[in-house]
């Protein structure tokens, strides 16, 4: 008891306990197979929300979580980071200027970017975002509150369904209009086309308008 788990063992040995798979287990998460593959053979660590909720589905508490190793320790300042990027965003909503209130249009999606450490937006190079430098997303609509906002991520080179991942996935509270999503998944996805899915429920579901090119622009320097 108290004693901090290893999260390659004790994930592995809760979801079997509970008799799921690793497919059960990514959709209660929210997450793809493989983010669930690779936290059990250790290629990767949950952080944020996706930390929390499998700590939630597998019944865990806080304490009992093994920290974040060393080498990606600057992945632990992202929720730092995503509060002051939501910040800002909630900021400059406040100070637009009121308009005059226009007739209902249905749900849509209304911007998307990318940020990295230093709360910088990261921005397209030749129509391509770095995977190395972006830690978040932050996604904003408007029309309503979805049930959940999803990262939809298709390798380069196949653009059939069955190849597509859900990397990160956020609940929304009632009355938000913005969400922050971990990037983190991006740099060990290699070279693909993001795009944002928004479930509306009843009203449908919003899709971005194209994809998002993403790609590991500085692995070289990470070496």
């Amino acid at each position: 008891m108290g004693k901090v788990m290893d999260w390659r063992e004790e994930i592995r040995r809760r979801r079997e306990e509970r008799h799921l798979s690793q497919e059960e287990l990514a959709e209660a998460v929210g997450v793809s197979r493989q983010a669930v593959s690779k936290w059990e053979s250790g290629a990767a660590q949950p952080t944020g929300a996706n930390r929390r909720a499998l700590l939630q589905a597998l019944d865990l508490r806080e304490e009992e979580a093994a920290p974040l190793p060393p080498r990606r320790a600057w992945r632990a300042r992202a929720g730092w980071i995503a509060a002051g990027v939501l910040l800002l965003a909630l900021a400059g909503a406040l100070l637009l200027p009121r308009m005059a209130p226009e007739a209902p249009a249905g749900p849509r999606l209304q911007s998307v970017r990318f940020y990295d450490e230093a709360m910088q937006e990261v921005l397209p190079e030749a129509n391509w975002y770095d995977a190395d430098r972006a830690v978040c997303l932050l996604v904003q609509w408007e029309g309503g509150t979805p049930a959940t906002v999803q990262l939809v991520f298709t390798p380069a080179g196949s653009e059939t369904a069955g190849e597509a991942q859900i990397l990160a996935a956020a609940l929304p509270l009632d009355g938000e209009h913005a969400a922050l999503l971990s990037a983190a998944a991006l740099r060990e996805s290699g070279a693909g086309h993001l795009q944002i899915l928004l479930d509306f429920g009843a009203e449908g579901i919003v899709r971005s308008e194209g994809a998002y090119n993403v790609a590991p622009l500085d692995s070289a320097g990470d070496a």
